[in-house]
């Protein structure tokens, strides 16, 4: 009896744990496209790269603009509705300085945990937010981590937002040096790479100073590779009118 019992709980584990693999693979996977049509690099033929940063405005996001000047880089901003709200001129210097703006949520929930409607609100007021402030309403939407939900693209759909992941990544969200920052990204960069940066951080309580300063490093690391860098809608010809057909991949481990 205790043996059947013990076969019987090992099955219903690995039924649970299999059902939250695909729960995991259909929502968090930055490449799935399952749900949704999802963009996460461009054209492999070019050799540009995009560069996006998540979670500002903050004031971290001026220094990284200073960079970006200097370098004559044009990049994608994905913002934070209620950072908008606390820094609407930091808002305003990235357009003015010719930068492309993305929604990224007004409060940074996970959408896999929000009803359909709370997601689409939380989309739509970060859509005024950002247009109140710069007058620019944005074209693109990436969810918080990256998590996608029918609800979130039914939303996105709504409100004739492209999702955009990314490819390559500094994972600049965890205590780590710059130099460390730039090398996760040109180890594994290529033509038409989506790069995930950010400026911002949604709890408020860290500094992106190791942002700024891997970027510098990056860029320099980018030329040495012979790649340039370009705004999103030129390494992904067609994205301000339909989403690319991408590959079916499996998700990046």
């Amino acid at each position: 009896m205790n043996e059947t019992i013990l076969i019987a709980s090992g099955i219903t584990i690995l039924l649970a744990l299999g059902v939250w693999g695909g729960i995991y693979y259909l929502t968090y996977a930055v490449r799935s496209q399952t749900l949704g049509r999802t963009v996460w690099h461009g054209d492999r033929n070019s050799n540009s790269v995009a560069l996006t940063f998540d979670d500002g405005p903050s004031p971290d996001t001026l220094e990284i603009l200073d960079v970006l000047r200097r370098e004559n880089v044009k990049a994608t901003f994905f913002l934070i509705g209620k950072k908008v709200e606390e820094y609407p001129e930091i808002a305003r210097k990235i357009v003015e300085d010719g930068h492309e703006l993305g929604n990224h949520s007004y409060s940074h929930p996970i959408y896999l945990f929000c009803s359909n409607d709370r997601t689409l609100r939380e989309l739509r007021r970060t859509q005024r937010c950002i247009k109140d402030a710069t007058g620019v309403e944005p074209r693109f939407a990436r969810p918080p981590c990256g998590v996608r939900t029918p609800g979130y693209f039914s939303a996105a759909k709504d409100l004739n937002l492209r999702t955009i992941q990314w490819s390559d990544a500094g994972f600049d969200w965890k205590n780590i040096p710059a130099q460390r920052i730039a090398q996760n990204i040109l180890k594994t960069i290529q033509n038409g790479s989506i790069v995930l940066l950010h400026d911002g951080d949604e709890t408020g309580k860290d500094s992106r100073g190791r942002t700024t300063e891997a970027l510098q490093l990056l860029l320099g690391g980018l030329r040495e590779k012979g790649l340039s860098v370009s705004p999103l809608a030129e390494i992904c010809p067609g994205i301000h009118d339909e989403c690319i057909n991408l590959q079916f991949l499996p998700p990046i481990l």
